[in-house]
């Protein structure tokens, strides 16, 4: 495959099962042990994912937590955290973002990056790929399977093979010879129906399917899924890795559980989350001409919010400008219920200014 005038380079970065990584994240003692996330806290419920020790048990996603449990009764359960799980979704997004501005995300455990070089002094995309597995570990504490090809298709079977946490790369010009000797259930998005009637024809291979005489499989499942399907297990007719928009907004929100938090647990949470928002900017190099922090008590909501001109673009200024937003509205700190700080009126860095040439201008307000 080429595009404009070079090889493709595509790497798919395989995170299954992603609630799993993320609990490990929080949690290292968890590591090597069977693992079952879902459920509520009266063992009701559906799995939302399952470690590779819980699923060598049978435990799958989709089933009742009772049945799970007792498939792996030494497996640890945990309910799960929806507002962890995004935040660290982001986080990755962003990580992908400052390799390629290529990035396609279809589910929170896998995402496409076009590693195509630029220029021959560009980085090798091995080496970018390496680096951006030792970053997921080492930033975010998850584990990454890695496949790197000139298509989606080999990238995609070759992260497969890489698990787990390995980087396998299909060198241009084996794509097809890789591809040939994988099942057919590699194929994306494939329905069940065409699957049997592919297996009916004797084709369980991609290289069968590939090799079948184009009338012959027209025949059997139509001309247009005909044409379809060996475009596929030719590693033809995909579309390139989109290029990711900018944003024109950006929000980061933690939820607070905990009725003992105090005014310096808030503030550093506060604090937390403009550092994210401003990780979020760098990929894209956009800097923020507004800062507003939200605190939320029951139904009413607190916003303080400060104009920086031409923009706040690092982390330190982020958390230096909401640390003073924030002050006057911390208390009663135990009434807090969420926090929320977003990052409006983006536009190209430019050098920063001073801060807070206007005062803070407080707002409270009902709902939100």
């Amino acid at each position: 495959m080429k595009a404009a005038g070079r090889a493709r380079s595509i790497l798919h970065v395989d995170l299954d099962p992603f609630f799993v990584s993320v609990e490990r994240s929080l949690d290292p003692s968890l590591r090597g042990r069977p693992l079952i996330v879902g459920g509520d806290a009266d063992g009701s419920g559906v799995v939302a994912a399952a470690s590779d020790e819980a699923r060598a048990n049978g435990v799958r996603a989709g089933q009742p937590i009772r049945t799970a449990r007792r498939l792996c009764p030494e497996a640890v359960v945990r309910p799960g955290d929806l507002d962890t799980y995004a935040r660290v979704s982001g986080d990755v997004t962003s990580l992908l973002l400052s390799a390629s501005r290529r990035v396609e995300r279809p589910s929170a455990d896998e995402a496409y990056v076009d590693l195509t070089r630029e220029a021959p002094s560009s980085p090798t995309p091995v080496a970018v790929a390496e680096s951006l597995k030792d970053e997921l570990q080492r930033r975010l504490g998850l584990d990454a399977s890695l496949g790197l090809a000139s298509t989606r298709l080999a990238a995609r079977v070759a992260s497969t093979w890489a698990r787990p946490r390995g980087l396998l790369v299909v060198l241009p010009g084996y794509e097809a010879s890789f591809l040939a000797r994988q099942p057919l259930c590699f194929l994306p998005d494939l329905p069940p129906h065409l699957e049997q009637a592919l297996e009916h024809m004797g084709l369980v291979t991609l290289g069968q399917v590939a090799a079948c005489e184009p009338t012959v499989l027209a025949e059997a499942v139509g001309a247009p899924a005909a044409t379809k399907l060996q475009e596929a297990a030719h590693g033809e007719g995909e579309q390139p890795v989109a290029v990711t928009a900018p944003p024109v907004r950006i929000h980061e929100e933690a939820v607070i559980r905990d009725r003992r938090t105090d005014r310096d647990v808030l503030r550093h949470v506060v604090e937390g989350l403009a550092a994210r928002a401003c990780r979020r900017l760098r990929p894209f190099g956009l800097a923020a001409g507004t800062i507003t922090v939200e605190l939320r008590r029951g139904d009413l909501a607190v916003r303080r919010e400060e104009n920086v001109e031409p923009g706040v673009a690092d982390e330190e200024t982020a958390r230096a400008v909401v640390s003073v937003l924030v002050e006057p509205i911390l208390e009663p700190a135990s009434t807090v219920r969420a926090a929320e700080v977003r990052l409006t009126r983006l536009s190209r860095r430019g050098a920063q200014a001073s801060l807070f040439r206007n005062a803070a201008r407080f707002a409270p307000r009902a709902g939100r």
